[in-house]
């Protein structure tokens, strides 16, 4: 058999493996499939960055907003920030902005979410990485999250309602919001059995000074009194 013949059967073989197991974990993309036909998740992709005995939180990565910084924030100088548009991140804590970051020298506090992408709620983080200008492609600001409570997800994927992929930067930060949910919906994964793996989600308040609300525990709580 020559090279090029035996190339052509290697290559059918590894087409023919069956695709590897994902869990859900931090740096995993929930693809909804079209049994989600409703709510603010239909044909939504979420990026998940905390998963394990407490619950699981993450945020939905296709939902471009034309809400500028600004007005949730509107002590921030607009010429000094850029201004950037917010994204819709989940019908969790609307009051609550989170963002994305890429970085090759995070604070020691934060853990990857894959590779050099990082997530926090720290304002003076924030407003840091908004002097500096970064890009659409380093920072993705997210108001509201997604969340669901001990086993709640389990059974969600039970009951066939996510696919599961391992998640990359560049859909985050650079492709068109409109092209993620129909890329990644053709992509079937098989879930595996979820393994413990958590994370504590910091969430910048959006509140009033005084404001108190107490939520669960888990990696979306928070008390502030």
């Amino acid at each position: 058999m020559n090279v090029a013949g035996s190339i052509l059967i290697l290559s059918a073989l590894a087409l023919a493996q069956p695709p590897r197991a994902v869990a859900p974990a931090p740096g995993v993309f929930l693809v909804a499939k079209p049994s989600i036909d409703g709510g603010p998740f239909r044909q939504s992709v979420v990026l998940l960055l905390a998963h394990g005995s407490e619950g699981t939180l993450g945020v939905i990565v296709n939902r471009a907003t034309e809400i500028p910084l600004s007005r949730v924030l509107a002590e921030l100088d607009a010429d000094e920030t850029g201004d950037p548009a917010l994204n819709f991140g989940g019908p969790v804590a609307l009051d609550g902005l989170m963002f994305l970051f890429k970085s090759d020298d995070p604070p020691a506090a934060l853990k990857s979410v894959m590779g050099d992408v990082y997530f926090s709620g720290d304002r003076e983080l924030l407003e840091k990485l908004l002097k500096k200008k970064e890009g659409r492609d380093r920072l993705k600001l997210y108001l509201g999250h997604a969340g669901w409570s001990p086993g709640q997800l389990q059974g969600e994927i039970a009951r066939g309602s996510w696919t599961l992929v391992p998640a990359d930067a560049f859909t985050v930060f650079q492709k068109s919001p409109d092209a993620i949910w129909p890329e990644l919906a053709r992509i079937g994964v098989t879930v595996a059995t979820a393994f413990p793996h958590s994370q504590d989600a910091a969430v910048l308040d959006l509140r009033p000074p005084g404001t108190c609300t107490r939520r669960r525990k888990g990696p979306a709580a928070w008390n502030r009194c």
